[in-house]
């Protein structure tokens, strides 16, 4: 009898690997992954696209790298890698995994940080024919060349808030995630949390309770601009009190952000600070919220330790509105 028991265990357990794709984690190969092009433009308005017939793979791709007979027993999903070819090399699929309708593909990239125009890798990942729909999350790991000699800069600890009018599921997603380097909880394509009045959150991929969003990623290096602050680091606790003020942030917020920032503030003789503004944030990372907010606080501030006092003009803040459902990130860069 228990011989029986386990052999019936054993077959119900293949036969849930089979349906709903347990350990269904695979190394890349060239026959499930066909590399179809680099395109300057973007093909395809969705990140879910399944091609079921090569009619459709004709329409948006001019490549003849797939074939009608190729269509007689797989569908094909579109993947797409937006990449700066002044900077991005070896842009690579490592790994997938398949559970049953959501594919999850890790893709290598080595960078450096050059300014250029983004371009578009396309790969098929050739699937079961009776693979119709598709949940797809593109998951980048950037290899950087020669850092320290590049053209880079990180940006360090943005922390991003949700506090709706009532408690909701909020989708988060970054717009440029092959710029990423940390996130918690980790990103998997976008965080998806239940978002509470009292702005605490619940991730609802982990079901752990956290209070933000966390990233850090990679952009091209800064400059000192004409214009910002040239504070003493002693003067550092009043003017980031002052400033965080005006731009927006609670003092809760506030106080998270200085108790980071201020160790590597305050001891250093003279700091250049300058806060970016909303739209270069925007152009830098984009964040799509779903449902979308009434008021979105970003605050990234650019600095640099100083030896000496200059003089630039100095920077005009803009105090946003904070009502219904408000969203506020923070976080800063340090200019090389």
């Amino acid at each position: 009898m228990r011989k029986i028991l386990a052999i019936l265990m054993l077959l119900l357990w293949g036969i849930g690997e089979h349906f709903l794709g347990l350990n269904n984690n695979y190394e890349y190969d060239e026959d499930t992954f066909i590399f179809i092009g680099e395109y300057t433009s973007d093909l395809v308005e969705s990140e879910n696209v399944v091609l079921t017939s090569y009619d459709e793979y004709k329409k948006i791709f001019n490549s003849d790298k797939l074939t009608e007979e190729d269509f007689e027993n797989n569908n094909y999903v579109v993947l797409e890698t937006a990449f700066n070819p002044l900077s991005d090399r070896n842009i690579t699929p490592v790994s997938y995994e398949l559970k049953v309708n959501n594919l999850e593909v890790e893709i290598a990239v080595d960078t450096e940080c050059e300014e250029g125009e983004v371009n578009y890798n396309y790969y098929l990942f050739k699937a079961d024919k009776s693979l119709s729909m598709v949940q797809v999350e593109i998951n980048y790991t950037l290899n950087f060349i020669n850092f320290y000699d590049s053209n880079c800069t990180t940006y360090d600890k943005p922390l991003i808030y949700l506090y709706p009018d009532a408690d909701m599921e909020v989708t988060v997603k970054l717009g440029n995630p092959n710029k990423l380097t940390t996130t918690y909880p980790k990103y998997n394509g976008g965080w998806e949390v239940l978002a509470r009045r009292d702005g605490t959150l619940k991730d609802l991929k982990t079901n752990r309770e956290i209070y933000g969003l966390y990233w850090e990623g990679i952009g091209t290096a800064k400059e000192v601009s004409e214009e910002g602050f040239v504070i003493k680091g002693d003067d550092t606790i009043e003017f980031l009190e002052d400033k965080l003020r005006i731009l927006g942030l609670s003092d809760r917020e506030a106080n998270e952000f200085i108790i980071y920032w201020l160790p590597k503030l305050e001891h250093n003789k003279y700091n250049y600070i300058r806060f970016e503004t909303l739209e270069e944030i925007n152009e830098y990372m984009p964040l799509d919220i779903n449902p979308k907010p009434d008021s979105l606080i970003r605050v990234i501030m650019d600095y640099k330790p100083l030896d000496k006092e200059i003089k630039v003009k100095e920077q005009k803040l803009i105090t946003p509105k904070r009502e219904g459902f408000t969203v506020v990130e923070w976080g800063g860069s340090l200019i090389n």
